[in-house]
């Protein structure tokens, strides 16, 4: 067995000098995925190496190659998928951006009121309601109380000439809306408002949804916003 092996001595400077060089292991190594090629090859090795007395059946490997057809679409699929999402998100960041300094009308309470110029305030209902009423407040109390009347199901804008219940212009600051009427049963409800404001900042959120910071303070979602106006 001795004549076998190499001739490995310290006089023998090939073998030490082939030992000591570099080789670059990454592309040595070799490829740890089974795509169909391989997956054929290896098929092809197998039922040319079988025990004739225990032939394998093939509709068992056409199974596995459907299988793994599937698979490889599937993941092709996610990844496209995943690229489509990151440039929605991409795309979504543009347009908030272009959001910056534009007035919007969202849901909410909260809204700001130029002295000198009238407050278009919008209120939403899902239901019939009589003897509407609307109720402005700053943070000293109520300033203005306006009666509505009735109205159906939906929107209905309304006008505030920033006048307060004495009849004296109001200066510029933020106000709150609450209004409430009465339904068909005679009970109580509240009824929804939609304010104006303006976009300071925008926002993107972990989910990759959208935050407005609005001239109020109030940082507000995307889905929030029922009109933009420049």
């Amino acid at each position: 067995m001795a004549d076998f092996l190499p001739d490995i001595t310290t006089g023998n400077t090939d073998y030490f000098k082939a030992m000591q060089q570099n080789t670059d292991t990454g592309s040595a190594a070799p490829s740890q995925a089974l795509g169909q090629a391989e997956f054929l090859m290896l098929l092809t090795t197998q039922m040319q190496n079988q025990d004739p007395s225990k032939p394998m059946d093939p509709t068992n490997f056409v199974s596995d190659l459907t299988a793994m057809s599937q698979l490889e679409s599937t993941t092709q699929m996610n990844a496209s998928i995943a690229a489509m999402t990151q440039g929605f998100q991409s795309l979504q960041t543009l347009q908030g951006a272009s959001l910056i300094g534009k007035s919007v009308q969202v849901s909410g309470e909260l809204f700001s009121h130029v002295e000198g110029q009238s407050s278009q305030l919008t209120l939403n209902s899902t239901q019939p309601l009589t003897d509407v009423t609307v109720v402005l407040s700053d943070e000293n109390g109520i300033v203005k109380e306006l009666p509505v009347g009735s109205m159906q199901t939906g929107d209905k804008a309304i006008d505030w000439n920033g006048l307060d219940n004495s009849d004296v212009a109001r200066p510029s600051g933020e106000f709150t809306i609450t209004a409430y009427g009465t339904n068909e049963d005679g009970d109580i409800q509240m009824v929804g408002t939609i304010v104006p404001s303006r976009v300071n900042t925008v926002g993107i959120n972990t989910d990759g949804s959208i935050s407005l910071t609005l001239a109020t303070g109030e940082k507000v979602e995307m889905s929030k916003v029922r009109e933009i106006s420049g």
